[in-house]
């Protein structure tokens, strides 16, 4: 039953700013020096592509005169470096949306799943060690095979969460099964212990190849031994408390069903549940605004049709309109000694240059954090993406000089 004190709040309310009361468990504070507030990622992609003439400026420099698209953004763009016309060189030999897989990490490989580590995936294992989730991926619409965009560092696909439900529950409720989750944790503490002796003992019989083949073996099993510590740390702890309810909201309409996502995104990095939040915008919804009704992707199939274009503009104005109240939610959020806002470096990009004509170079890029000096647009023709994401995993603090197809690293806080 809710306590008497508080009222739940309603998801309507939070987007006009009235405030979330948040009780935050005592956590330990793991490794985090006093005083000082962790970095933060959000990733905003969108599975198709924004409309480009109504998105990218046509020079390069301040954002003085921004097209109408971007203009929904205007409240943050003195925090703002927008790149235009980049590539994903490694994802040029798909078929359909399939190539879309690989926005975040450069690459796609037709023959099979496995992918390479994704830009959001890389900044988690920088950043995401001492939260209760790694990172969070929440994928809006339908979770099919092409719409799989996060990847960790063996390339195996991360899980998506596809249900605003299941993510509030995952944040939030208490799990029924607590003792049982214990028990289970021992038994995996138990035989991965029993593994680790096994390996030892049988070390110093092997040759070297053997024993470079057993290295890397060990090396998955302590990888396994991290995850299972980590659940047990976590489940010790109570989960934070939200004055937030999701209600019967409409799969059909940006505001309810965009705008939920991202509201549990803000309150998974303002909890601390999290550092690293990936959304995905969906795609294959037919939603319906005000004076609108349509299936997204089939507007983004415009064919040049002037009415297909017109409605297409209505979504996207919603979407980026709910983006824009998200960013200025963040700013008003205290965490620690500053504004959540000033805490995360926000990523927006698109899957395509342009769903219309299923291309995947010029894409658009997005970068909004509170530290940059030049804000503006520059256009990076034929520039690979990848340059743009060794910056940013350089930004969290990787020392590393190539990601993906990078030929050189971006400087995004100039």
């Amino acid at each position: 039953m809710e306590h008497p004190t508080r009222q739940a709040m309603r998801r309507r309310t939070f987007l006009k700013g009235a405030g979330v009361a948040l009780l935050l468990p005592r956590l330990e504070s793991l490794g985090q020096e006093e005083g000082k507030s962790p970095r933060r990622l959000l990733t905003i992609v969108n599975h198709l592509s924004f409309y480009q003439p109504e998105l990218v400026p046509k020079s390069d420099g301040a954002l003085g005169k921004p097209p109408a698209l971007l203009a929904e953004l205007s409240d943050h763009f003195k925090h703002l470096k927008m790149f235009s016309g980049l590539d994903n060189p490694a994802v040029q030999n798909g078929f359909g949306h399939t190539p879309c897989v690989g926005i975040l990490s450069g690459y796609f490989n037709k023959l099979h799943r496995k992918n390479r580590l994704s830009i959001d995936q890389a900044v988690a294992d920088q950043i995401g060690v001492d939260t209760r989730f790694k990172s969070l991926v929440f994928q809006a619409g339908e979770n099919l095979n092409f719409s799989q965009i996060s990847w960790d560092k063996h390339g195996l696909p991360v899980k998506q969460i596809d249900s605003p439900h299941k993510i509030f529950n995952l944040l939030f409720q208490v799990d029924e099964n607590e003792k049982q989750q214990q028990q289970v944790l021992a038994e995996d503490r138990s035989i991965l212990d029993a593994v680790l002796s096994q390996a030892r003992s049988m070390e110093k019989r092997l040759n070297a190849n053997d024993r470079a083949k057993l290295d890397e073996y060990l090396t998955s099993v302590r990888e396994v031994e991290q995850t299972v510590k980590r659940r047990a740390y976590w489940a010790d702890r109570p989960k934070p408390q939200a004055d937030y309810e999701i209600e019967n909201f409409d799969r059909k309409s940006v505001d309810d069903y965009v705008g939920t996502l991202m509201d549990l995104a803000v309150l998974a990095l303002q909890t601390d549940s999290t550092r690293a939040v990936t959304v995905q915008i969906p795609f294959w919804e037919g939603f319906k605004e005000p004076d609108l009704s349509g299936n997204y992707h089939d507007l983004s199939h415009h064919g040049q049709k002037p009415e297909k274009i017109k409605k297409l503009l209505m979504l996207e104005h919603a979407i980026l309109k709910r983006i824009n109240a998200s960013l200025s939610t963040m700013k008003e959020r205290t965490v620690g000694n500053s504004s959540l806002f000033d805490q995360t470096t926000t990523l927006i990009t698109a899957s395509m240059g342009s769903a219309n004509s299923h291309n995947f170079d010029d894409l658009p890029a997005l970068v909004l954090d509170s530290r940059v000096k030049t804000a503006g647009h520059w256009q990076k023709k034929d520039v690979p993406m990848s340059n743009l994401y060794l910056g940013l995993l350089q930004q969290f603090g990787a020392e590393q000089d190539r990601f993906g197809e990078s030929t050189s690293a971006f400087d995004l806080l100039s």
